[in-house]
């Protein structure tokens, strides 16, 4: 009998999604993560991460145009911190602007996320993985990161 078995990527590749509604808050997920997360998607090995992330927020979230804001986060782990997770990882994290009325539904769609405003968002920081996270959010929020992309850790 032959057995297969799947080879293990060399990279993991995922899209962060900071789903940001007009009243500047955050969709979180706390229930089904183990802590206060932004939903994330893993991405194939040649798969683009903006095409990624518009796939995953169509197929999970309905959002069938998202809105990418003009500040993105960058994040690869350097070969000296594979230790901890094994394998290279390659992240990018978007800004998705969302209307109230689609934060809304996305809160009945997934009732274990929450929403949390600039100011909760400040004070609870260390509580929202991945790092970075956060001052994303607050500097694209506030006014103060330049468009494009920024690294992150």
């Amino acid at each position: 009998m032959a057995t297969s078995h799947s080879v293990r990527p060399t990279v993991d590749r995922r899209v962060l999604l900071l789903l940001l509604d007009d009243q500047h808050r955050l969709m979180l997920c706390g229930g089904c993560c183990g802590g206060w997360t932004v939903p994330q998607a893993l991405l194939g090995a040649t798969t683009d991460f903006r095409i990624g992330a518009a796939q995953y927020l169509a197929e999970r979230f309905r959002i069938e145009v998202p809105m990418f804001g003009t500040v993105y986060g960058v994040h690869e782990t350097s070969e000296s911190d594979c230790w901890e997770h094994d394998r290279k990882t390659v992240s990018r994290a978007f800004i998705v602007k969302i209307s109230s009325e689609e934060s809304d539904s996305l809160q009945l769609i997934a009732p274990s996320h929450t929403r949390w405003g600039i100011d909760q968002i400040k004070a609870r920081h260390q509580e929202i993985h991945p790092e970075g996270m956060t001052l994303l959010v607050s500097g694209y929020v506030e006014g103060w990161l330049p468009d494009g992309p920024v690294s992150f850790r």
